[in-house]
This record gives C-alpha cells, structure tokens and sequence, in this order.
C-alpha cells in the first residue's frame, strides 16, 4: 500500500467498521427493548422494521467484509511480532493492521460480544512512540497511551467474563502486545493471543495498578518477564 495513501485507508476502513457496529449495536437494541404485546397492526410494523435492520445490518457486514479485505487489504504480508513491525519498511502501517487483528482475537477471547478496535488509533500510537528503541519499552508506553486514547470500545461483556468491566481495556491491550513481544517463530499465532490473554487475565490486578500508577519501567519489566512464559 502507497505510504501517501495508508493513513487515510485506514481511517476509512475505522469509518466502514463504526458504521458496521452502529448498525449492530442499533438491531439489538431493537430486539432487545420491542414491546413484545403490541396490537396485531403495531406487532407486524416492529417486526417488520427489526426484520430490515437485520438486513441492512447483513449487507453491511458484507460490505465491509469485501472493502477491507479485498479493495483495502494488504497486499503483501504483515509481520506479527513487534520486533518484526519494527523492522518492517512500513512499520506504523504493520502496526496498526497487526494490533486490529489481535485485538478481534483478545476481545473475543474474553468474552466481549460486541466490540470494535481503531486502527488508526494503532498507527497513531504507534507514530508517536516508535522512537523508543527498546521493545519492551515501547511495549509498556503503547499499552498505557492505547488503553487511554479510545483503541477499544466494548458495548457487551459476558457476564462470565473473567475481566472486570472497568479494566478491561487496560487488560486487552496489554495482551495484544505481550503476544506480539513472544516468539516470533511461533506458528500458531492465534494459540500464542491467547495463551498471553489467559496470562494477562491472572496477572490483571498487577497489570491494572501498574496502569494506574502509569510506571513505564515496572509495565516493561512485567512484559519481558511474561514474554517468556506465552
């Protein structure tokens, strides 16, 4: 992909993707809240209309389905590890494409029904703070300023998530990058997202006061320590 032409791709595909859970998170609202003892006439008009919402909501998945992936899709393949993203002739691109798709995989993994990563939020971050030469470094400052610039929405958590709600953000992202610090050999990479989810999820009270207390040195420390067990 064109470098002069990368950050506004992205954004769209951000656009596509917001328009996308809009229209989901509207449907289920719908489903969710529709009177269900209405008069015979108004019971045919409400189903009706949650009927075409989930049309409209089909035929958006689709839509950008086949944008992002066909029409804006990456042509050549992206690295997954950050050590590799750092390396890369286009590193903020690889890192914004590499962080959407672990995200899906953290925010599945933990149970978030409904959700949506930024991956201009990625490329953003990752823009600002790729002069930080050491990996884990650059690890710790990306989780503490993506966990607090909007990377991550989540409208619906399982309630048998084994994450509390108000840090799950902090905990999402602290997995993704400690997945993308482990091995880089490692082919199984949806294996890898989620063995440093699981870690991450029995680390989190650490994670979250690490977090809190914004300590850089003590995040990267807890990063390259986990690295080694994902």
């Amino acid at each position: 992909m064109s470098q002069e032409f990368a950050p506004q791709t992205t954004q769209l595909k951000d656009a596509l993707r917001v328009l996308r859970y809009n229209v989901r998170k509207g449907r289920d609202s719908v489903r969710e809240t529709a009177p269900r003892r209405l008069p015979a006439s108004a019971s045919g008009l409400a189903l009706s209309a949650l009927n075409e919402i989930e049309v409209v909501a089909r035929n958006l998945d689709h839509f950008v389905c086949n944008v992002a992936h066909s029409v804006l899709g990456e042509r050549s393949k992206i690295p997954k590890s950050l050590r590799a993203i750092i390396a890369s002739s286009s590193p903020e691109q690889a890192f914004s494409v590499a962080f959407y798709e672990t995200m899906k995989l953290v925010l599945s993994h933990i149970g978030a029904k409904r959700a949506l990563a930024n991956q201009s939020a990625g490329r953003r971050a990752f823009a600002q703070l790729a002069r930080y030469q050491d990996v884990f470094e650059l690890a710790a400052r990306l989780t503490l300023q993506l966990a607090d610039d909007g990377s991550i929405a989540i409208d619906q958590l399982d309630d048998q998530s084994p994450v509390t709600r108000s840090g799950t953000t902090v905990v999402v992202v602290f997995a993704g990058l400690l997945s993308m610090l482990a091995d880089p050999d490692e082919p199984d990479r949806e294996a890898m997202i989620f063995a440093a989810t699981e870690l991450t999820v029995a680390l989190q009270e650490k994670v979250l006061s690490l977090y809190r207390e914004k300590d850089t040195a003590a995040l990267a420390a807890l990063l390259e320590q986990c690295a080694n067990h994902v």
